[in-house]
């Protein structure tokens, strides 16, 4: 029996001097900043008006479970169909508790005077305000999904998911500044 010759592993990475820090190759800065920008408009519009405090837990966890299950087709596709769908689900829930909580906040929209209201601008108001609460989350869901597969490229899965869902409560918190500063 021949032996072949033993090559030397090629590391993926190249390891840096001592005085060199570990900088990542590639970090998506636009896409990271669309995503908290994303994120600002679902906390100015819950903080504008006068919802329930609870809505942002609801929003909060959303975000995370959308950061936690990395729903791009890049993460999805080094798991199996049953594991990819269980994320791709996490990852529809997250959507959903975001959707329902700008859907909450909105629904404060209105005026308090009952003998304003009229049953046609009512209704084109509450379609016109689900069709936002829907868009914004889904704008999330996305850009949340694409921000993720590119950070895979640069770290792994649990910095990812934590570099993902910091930039997101980043942009709910900013958002919710700049909501109580508009509604005060």
């Amino acid at each position: 029996m021949a032996s072949s010759p033993r090559q030397p592993r090629k590391s993926r990475l190249l390891r840096p001097s001592r005085n060199q820090p570990i900088v990542p190759e590639y970090i998506p800065w636009r896409l990271m900043i669309f995503t908290a920008i994303v994120y600002a408009a679902a906390g100015t519009v819950m903080a504008s008006f006068p919802g329930p405090y609870w809505i942002w837990n609801l929003a909060i966890g959303g975000a995370i479970a959308q950061a936690s299950a990395l729903a791009g087709p890049i993460a999805l596709s080094r798991f199996t169909w049953w594991k990819a769908n269980a994320l791709v689900l996490l990852a529809l829930l997250g959507t959903s508790a975001l959707a329902v909580a700008l859907g909450i906040a909105l629904g404060f929209v209105g005026t308090d005077n009952l003998d304003e209201i009229e049953l046609m601008a009512t209704a084109f108001e509450v379609i016109r305000v689900g069709l936002l609460a829907m868009v914004i989350a889904a704008l999330g869901a996305v850009l949340s999904a694409e921000t993720g597969d590119r950070l895979l490229y640069t770290f792994n899965r649990l910095q990812t998911t934590l570099v993902l869902a910091a930039t997101c409560i980043l942009g709910l918190g900013l958002g919710g500044f700049m909501g109580l500063l508009i509604g005060d």
